[in-house]
Formats: C-alpha cells, sequence, structure tokens
C-alpha cells in the first residue's frame, strides 16, 4: 500500500475547515497532517510539517490565498487546490499550476478527482532543469517606470515589498520595481539571500545585528544602518542560515 497523501487545510472559517475534514475523512489514503487560518500560519505550517497538498482557500483576511503562496519559494511549494465560493479567479488558479478549483459546498465526487489528479501529478518524474535554469543569476534586469535597468546582485542589500511593487535598496539608491519580492528570490543565490519577513528579504553578507523587540518579535539592524523586521515565521531559518 502507498503511503498516505500529506494535506494541509488552509481556510479562515473553522466551520469550512471541519465540513472539509469530514469530506476528506472518506478516503483512507489521505492523512490531514494540520490546519491553517491564515497566510502566515500556512506558510509555518509548510516549513513545519511538509504536506504534499494543500486545500487553500482563496479569500481570507490580511492575505489571499493567491498572495501567500507567492511567499513560498517554487521549489517548496505543495500541489495546491484552490477552494472558493466564487468562480472568477479560476484562470488565476491555473496559471499557478494548480490541481484543481474547487467551488464550495465541495461535490464528493470533484473531491474525489482532485485528488487523484494530485497523486498523478505526484506520481510523475520531476523535469529535469534546463541547464540555464541551474545557474544563479549575477545580475537581475528588471523593469522600472524608467525603463530597464541591470543591477549587480552583490550590490542588493535587502529588498523591500510594497503592494505591487518591491524596492530594491542598494549602496546609495534604492529603485522601485514592477515585481513580486518572491520572483526576484527565485532568481538569486539562496546562500545569500533569505527572505526574514513577508514584506523583506535580505542579503545575508549585510546584516550586522539581530534586536530583539518587547514583543518577541525581532529587528535586523544592517550594515548601512537601515532596520528591517523579522517575522518569527522565518526567524529559525535565518538564524540556521547565519551559522553556516
Amino acid at each position: 500500500m502507498s503511503a498516505p497523501l500529506r494535506v494541509l487545510l488552509v481556510d479562515d472559517v473553522e466551520l469550512a475547515r471541519q465540513k472539509l475534514r469530514r469530506a476528506l475523512s472518506a478516503h483512507a489514503d489521505v492523512e490531514i497532517v494540520g490546519e491553517a487560518a491564515n497566510g502566515e500560519e500556512m506558510i509555518a505550517a509548510v516549513h513545519a510539517l511538509k504536506p504534499q497538498l494543500l486545500f487553500l482557500d482563496i479569500a481570507m483576511p490580511e492575505q489571499d490565498g493567491f498572495s501567500a503562496l507567492a511567499e513560498l519559494p517554487r521549489a517548496e511549494r505543495p500541489l495546491v487546490v484552490f477552494l472558493t465560493a466564487y468562480a472568477q479567479h479560476a484562470l488565476q488558479a491555473f496559471r499557478v499550476e494548480a490541481v484543481d478549483y474547487l467551488l464550495k459546498p465541495i461535490e464528493a465526487e470533484l473531491l474525489a478527482d482532485a485528488l487523484a489528479r494530485a497523486r498523478k501529478r505526484l506520481a510523475e518524474p520531476a523535469p529535469a532543469p534546463a541547464a540555464n535554469e541551474t545557474r544563479l543569476a549575477e545580475r537581475l534586469t528588471v523593469r522600472t517606470d524608467n525603463g530597464l535597468r541591470v543591477v549587480d546582485v552583490a550590490s542588493i542589500r535587502w529588498i523591500e515589498a510594497i503592494r505591487n511593487y518591491v524596492a530594491l535598496h542598494l549602496a546609495g539608491e534604492s529603485l522601485i520595481v514592477r515585481s513580486t519580492s518572491q520572483s526576484l528570490l527565485d532568481q538569486l543565490d539562496p546562500s545569500r539571500f533569505v527572505r526574514v519577513h513577508r514584506s523583506a528579504i535580505v542579503n545575508l553578507a549585510e546584516v550586522h545585528e539581530l534586536r530583539p523587540q518587547g514583543n518577541g518579535d525581532q529587528r535586523m539592524r544592517l550594515r548601512d544602518g537601515a532596520e528591517v523586521p523579522i517575522s518569527r515565521t522565518y526567524r529559525e531559518e535565518l538564524l540556521r542560515r547565519l551559522s553556516r
């Protein structure tokens, strides 16, 4: 018998999670490894529990399912079945390679189809990366309001997400870029750059000190004096990288 499919339920409504849990109980080869009520909890659970499949609600407060998923590096993203009460997000769901897109209330037959599709996807061999995909960028070509700009990766001190834009903080200047922080992080050397907050990525070579805050959180001070927040979600990974 094959190992059970490891599943994480993500929905801000507890009753919705309970209904989904009951529906999944009909499938003996599914193991629900955890639940999350928002994007931050989902990211922490993915890191800790390593699920193979997310059942991810789209409409959640503060951060919707798409933006929460975008904060996970591609290599760490489980397969995803999106859940929603609305049909208009279907195209966006399949653009991020979702296994399925289920409307609430979920029909048993469609749920079974989604699980079968996920198992099939997991059984497929991972494609070998093309030669040019294994090379990490030393320079980035980014789009700003003034056109295209080539940036040396080594000059990036930290990256700040600002709504639908990203600020690249360099020596002596900051560039406002039309991008997402995760799409930039996917191009950078993971031994040099690490996410420390949903809105911040830092160059580890620029870290000067960590400062605890009264509420249990921490802030980071860079060599140029800039202060960057550290989320509890990413603190353990940051400390692991700094100790290398």
